[in-house]
């Protein structure tokens, strides 16, 4: 009981010196800094699609969309060559392209990631840094 009391009390000390206060002062598992955003929405691997069977790799030929730029499920976003042919890819879900990982010329295996997308704008800062 002592040391759950003790525990209570930094608990306590610690919401206050960031700023918590009243019901959230009663749950550590509310924590969070004055201010703050409760969470980012986890971001979305756009990754290196398989174009054919027998595709490996493939490189980017160019990016149709910008960092920052807002997304639709269904817009092209990058002009992939595989094996066979250069193919338009297209975006599967809503939001902001947050970072190109691999650039234009560059190339990427098979499922690996070679940008990311977020839900929200304010996201694309926090993928940059």
């Amino acid at each position: 009981a002592i040391a759950l009391a003790l525990v209570a009390c930094a608990s306590l000390e610690y919401a206050s010196a960031f700023g918590i206060t009243g019901a959230g002062r009663q749950s550590v598992a509310t924590f969070r800094p004055a201010g703050t955003a409760l969470y980012m929405a986890d971001p979305i691997d756009i990754t290196m699609p398989a174009l054919s069977s027998t595709m490996k790799e493939g490189r980017i030929v160019s990016w149709l969309k910008s960092e920052g730029e807002a997304v639709s499920a269904g817009d092209a976003i990058m002009v992939v060559e595989s094996d066979k042919a250069d193919m338009d890819v297209e975006a599967f879900e809503d939001g902001y392209l947050a970072a190109i990982l691999v650039e234009e010329g560059g190339t990427g295996t098979v499922g690996a990631a070679v940008g990311i997308i977020v839900e929200n704008e304010a996201d694309v800062a926090a993928v940059a840094a």
